[in-house]
């Protein structure tokens, strides 16, 4: 689907990283994530993002630290890790009575999620294509040309990774390690599955607000690249605010 990318301005024969995906790879076999190179605490993080699209993790959902060493095959030193990080980025919630719980947010919760990413993509586009060169561009647009060989309405596990590697790079070109750390990427996730009824008339948009950050950034557009970044996500808080 090359005809749904932006055309790059320069050759290259890089291609984008394989992204670790949680699969199953027969019914009722054990979820693992395909990629060595991870950490086990990466690789448990990573599982459980997947859950949340595939139906395994619900809002509310106790996640027991011994279910999860059993079905991922590791020790629970890495899992107490992985919900400790998932903790720390709002999308699990740790009692002392309850133990790890996926949390479940409001509507205004995402809202003001939402609204704070909004700023925080804007900037990083901004910065992005005021800095980025030869290298960066082609990287970035190499992440767009896996996100849209999706349908923009799909939920799999593995869209959901590609609009990670797109957001990561986007930041990671910005060159700001501030906004690599500070932005809450991780709670996105709980917004798409707990909301996606809501942000279903956002998906015919997707694609093309993909492009259009894109684009801005490989021109040396700082203004287009943050106009739109925030017009993407602009589109999921009116979503969101519609429906209540």
């Amino acid at each position: 689907m090359a005809s749904d990318s932006v055309p790059p301005r320069f050759s290259s024969n890089e291609s984008a990283p394989a992204l670790p995906v949680a699969r199953e790879s027969q019914a009722g076999a054990p979820h693992r994530v395909d990629d060595d190179s991870r950490s086990p605490r990466e690789q448990v993080v990573r599982s459980i993002i997947c859950g949340l699209y595939d139906g395994r993790y619900t809002p509310g959902q106790r996640l027991k630290e011994i279910d999860l060493t059993k079905s991922m095959h590791v020790s629970r030193g890495p899992v107490r890790e992985a919900l400790n990080r998932l903790a720390a980025s709002g999308i699990v919630s740790l009692t002392l009575q309850r133990g790890a719980q996926v949390r479940r947010l409001s509507r205004d919760e995402a809202i003001g999620i939402l609204v704070i990413v909004q700023s925080l993509v804007g900037i990083a586009a901004r910065f992005a294509a005021e800095r980025a060169g030869v290298e960066d561009s082609e990287r970035l647009n190499a992440a767009l040309n896996r996100l849209v060989h999706f349908d923009p309405a799909s939920n799999a596990p593995e869209h959901a990774l590609a609009r990670d590697h797109f957001y990561a790079t986007l930041t990671d070109v910005s060159g700001n390690a501030e906004l690599k750390r500070i932005l809450p990427t991780v709670q996105i996730h709980l917004i798409r599955t707990q909301f996606r009824a809501e942000m279903a008339v956002t998906h015919r948009h997707r694609h093309d607000d993909y492009r259009r950050i894109t684009k801005g950034v490989m021109a040396g557009k700082p203004a287009a690249a943050e106009n739109a970044a925030k017009a993407h996500i602009a589109r999921a808080i009116a979503a969101l605010r519609a429906a209540i």
